[in-house]
């Protein structure tokens, strides 16, 4: 009686290790099922919300490209060129006129223009070019190449008149 005691303790302590096994690996596998299933629901959302951005920012650079064509815009479409970045354009604010007897030369004005959508901000280096033309430190230079293929850069300096009454 005994040894079946032992056999019958020995089967339901194989029995229940058995039973443990199995349980602890049927909650692994539901717990990577979840796993997977979380993972899946974050790649979703993360696709979703790159796609949203995406086409956010065509939408914003399409817009960039068509605002001189929009109502509202303070310049003549024809004097705006697009440069994208880091500033969207660099306006010849009289250009169209420029030679015509009414508009003098010293009225063109070059103005360099950012276009932003809602309450987009500036980004750091569009700020740092709004805050070099504001302290003055913006300047022309005529960038030469040589027949050798070399080139020089040099700041340009209007012709300097002499005044009328001195050749006379």
């Amino acid at each position: 009686m005994n040894s079946s005691f032992e056999a019958s303790s020995a089967a339901a302590f194989v029995f229940g290790a058995l039973v443990a096994v199995l349980v602890t690996a049927l909650c692994f596998q539901v717990r990577i099922w979840r796993m997977r299933l979380e993972h899946a629901r974050d790649v979703e959302t993360a696709t979703q919300r790159s796609v949203n951005q995406s086409r956010s920012t065509l939408k914003g650079q399409i817009a960039e490209q068509m605002a001189p064509l929009l109502a509202g815009f303070s310049y003549e479409p024809a004097d705006a060129r697009f440069l994208g970045d880091p500033i969207d354009y660099v306006v010849f604010r009289g250009r169209t006129l420029f030679g015509a007897p009414e508009q003098p030369a010293e009225e063109l004005e070059i103005v360099l223009l950012e276009i932003k959508q809602g309450q987009s901000k500036l980004s750091p280096v569009q700020r740092a070019i709004a805050e070099a033309v504001e302290a003055g430190r913006v300047r022309f230079e005529i960038c030469r190449i040589a027949d050798d293929g070399s080139l020089t850069s040099t700041a340009w300096e209007p012709v300097r008149r002499r005044a009328r009454a001195s050749r006379l």
